[in-house]
């Protein structure tokens, strides 16, 4: 049907039969009403005001009741009525309650009356929620215009689910906004069925942010009016796209930001959209409308899921196939799973930047992995390596300082290259590393050459008293890096969880592996350990035994004390922890030992035997026993016996040393 019969000049003396049908927008909040309606009112022959909300109901007094409500909704109206009218936002809204006593077709005849010769057009998504609004306006008038707006579900959904204040700006709709775009357009379809096709056009919005002249030219060939390039240019004049407040316009609140029509738009929210989340009814639909779901690929974020499906995954499988013979080793690869999870997503999720790198301790009462030293800091951060690429980490080690060792991890663990504290601390103590695949020439700055795989740097700081020695002052930056990190992306974060995945799954086999090996193999004797395996301290030399003794025995490790910078005994679960050293003396080092001349006397026990080197086994009957010797000065470390015997036989011992002691002593 024509609009040519629409008269040209205003007049407010229109009789009704002269009094035109509106043109109404339909379409699910969303999907694009705003811009349509603002392209509208570029053609000189249309009023195209902001969403006036009458369309959803009878008469004015109910939609006053319920924009007490929604009170963000009353601007359409008055914004349309200062347009009509010339009037001022005091004045729209006495002119606004004047219309207080109308019904709503009323209102709608006497603002065609105000327009005279342009044809109203209505906007309204609230009506995808009323089907039974639908039918009143078609009873109302019959020969009112209905422009159907369509949009991508995915597009629709996400938008909706990322509106602000969405909870509260599309109470009504019903549902999740899955629903609201297949009930609202459901409706919409079901609807038009009963309107004759020449009254009527459905477009696309996808069509029209990538072609507006295309989609233009259809609706003004469908209703026969004109072609009109102001159409086009949405955002050329004011449009009613703006008001004062109090009558600012009701619709999408980035349209009065924008300049001109993107095409991006038409696919913008589809990246993150996951189609698994579709009803069939919602598949069948968007078919229908010429939507290919098929077409869409996973979202970056169902990555993550993926890979966090994939850890969860593979934690089950370690704790299928594990077979412990001691119940507390048991529960500890219970714990010791959840440590080791813990630390690999620190690693790498939460510290993994490497263009701002800083300083994290990876080991500590409650992250041990194979062989922590409770005298150690162990101080990790990321890198990057590569041509150009140069890190600076610089601080100060404070006199009477231990040990101090920096060493680059290469891909897969493997160890690096590596300097020790004679090689670049300054003689007050201050320090400048650089590490780069290039030289670097930097006076007063050491050099650390990296390969070029390395993804990890890590300062080790050994204390002989922690009580005594305070740690080192360190940090480390990317040379030539910004300060902003970047923000988070789901690819990046997916990537992350996997490399997590695969440390979990290395520590936990490479530790399971280990206790098999020397419970079988070192069984209360020592033998030296392949370090490499282990991520060690490579200035350490390592000497084991898996110890195994009754609750009623103990166990005496006897032999020369090792000559070297740091020498210390420590007991390990079957996971390489080390025991609880917070609240027991399950370690000891140098300093803190007992000596008969160059010879020491270690004696394991589950509770106080009265030895003065004794270390508390924590309620393990088996476990690791490591001695660590820290440059050491002598080629081979000499060796140690082990004696197991019954407390009794411990107590006649005690008391015959005291008795031979006493006799010296006279």
């Amino acid at each position: 049907m024509s609009l040519e019969f629409l008269p040209g000049p205003p007049e407010n003396t229109m009789t009704d039969d002269q009094k035109p049908d509106p043109l109404f927008v339909l379409g699910v909040p969303r999907s694009g009403t705003t811009l349509l309606r603002v392209m509208l009112a570029g053609h000189p022959r249309l009023f195209s005001p902001p969403e006036m909300v009458l369309a959803p109901f009878e008469n004015m007094a109910q939609r006053r009741e319920k924009l007490e409500e929604r009170f963000w909704e009353k601007g359409g109206l008055r914004r349309t009525l200062m347009e009509l009218t010339g009037a001022s936002i005091e004045e729209a809204k006495i002119q606004e309650d004047s219309l207080g006593s109308m019904t709503i077709p009323e209102v709608y005849h006497w603002l065609q009356v105000q327009l005279g010769g342009r044809l109203l057009v209505d906007k309204c998504p609230h009506l995808a929620a009323e089907p039974e609004a639908l039918d009143r306006l078609a009873a109302w008038f019959p020969n009112a215009r209905w422009l159907w707006i369509v949009r991508h579900p995915g597009s629709v959904i996400r938008s909706l689910e990322n509106m602000p204040m969405a909870e509260v700006m599309l109470q009504g709709y019903g549902g999740d906004a899955r629903m609201i775009w297949t009930q609202g357009n459901l409706n919409f379809r079901d609807f038009l069925k009963k309107i004759p096709a020449d009254r009527q056009l459905m477009l696309r919005y996808e069509d029209i942010v990538a072609n507006p002249e295309g989609p233009m030219r259809a609706f003004c060939d469908r209703f026969g009016l004109p072609f009109a390039e102001g159409m086009t240019t949405p955002y050329e004049g004011e449009k009613m796209r703006e008001g004062p407040k109090g009558a600012r316009a009701v619709g999408d609140p980035n349209m009065a930001g924008r300049g001109r029509i993107d095409p991006e738009l038409a696919t913008a929210w589809l990246e993150g959209f996951d189609v698994r989340t579709l009803s069939g009814e919602t598949r069948s639909l968007a078919a229908e409308l010429g939507y290919d779901l098929s077409k869409l690929g996973l979202p970056p974020v169902a990555s993550v899921d993926e890979a966090l499906q994939k850890l969860w995954e593979s934690s089950g499988k370690l704790l299928a196939e594990l077979k412990m013979p001691q119940d507390i080793d048991a529960v500890e690869a219970r714990r010791f799973l959840l440590r080791v999870t813990a630390l690999a997503i620190d690693t790498w999720v939460e510290w993994a930047d490497p263009e701002l790198p800083h300083f994290e301790h990876s080991e500590g009462t409650t992250r041990k992995t194979f062989g922590d030293n409770p005298d150690a800091d162990y101080l990790r951060a990321p890198v990057r390596m590569g041509p150009g690429r140069v890190y600076r980490v610089r601080g100060h080690i404070p006199p009477g300082t231990t040990y101090v060792g920096i060493l680059l991890y290469r891909r897969g663990g493997v160890v690096g290259n590596r300097l020790r504290d004679i090689d670049f601390v300054k003689e007050n103590g201050d320090f400048e590393v650089l590490v780069s695949t290039e030289p670097q020439d930097v006076e007063g700055a050491a050099f650390l050459k990296a390969d070029g795989d390395e993804t990890a740097v890590m300062i080790r700081q050994y204390y002989s008293d922690r009580t005594l020695q305070v740690p080192i002052r360190v940090q480390i930056e990317r040379v030539g890096a910004s300060g902003v990190p970047a923000p988070l992306d789901a690819r990046e974060l997916a990537r992350g969880i996997e490399r997590a995945r695969k440390q979990v799954e290395v520590t936990f086999k490479r530790t399971l592996d280990t206790w098999k090996m020397a419970s079988a193999m070192a069984l209360n004797r020592f033998m030296t350990i392949d370090a490499e395996t282990l991520f060690p301290t490579p200035d350490n030399r390592y000497q084991a035994c898996w110890y195994r003794f009754g609750r009623d025995q103990v166990m005496l490790v006897r032999g020369r004390l090792p000559k070297g910078r740091y020498v210390a005994f420590t007991l390990y679960n079957a996971w390489l922890e080390s025991l609880d050293y917070q609240h027991r003396l399950v370690h000891r080092n140098q300093s803190k030992l007992q000596l008969q001349g160059e010879e020491v006397e270690i004696c394991l026990a589950h509770h106080d035997p009265g030895h003065p080197n004794w270390l508390d086994t924590a309620g393990h009957l088996a476990g690791y026993l490591v001695v660590r010797t820290l440059l050491p000065e002598e080629d081979e470390t000499p060796p140690f016996t082990i004696q197991v015997m019954y407390e009794k036989e411990w107590e006649a011992e005690k008391l015959r040393r005291g008795e031979k002691a006493a006799t010296i002593a006279q």
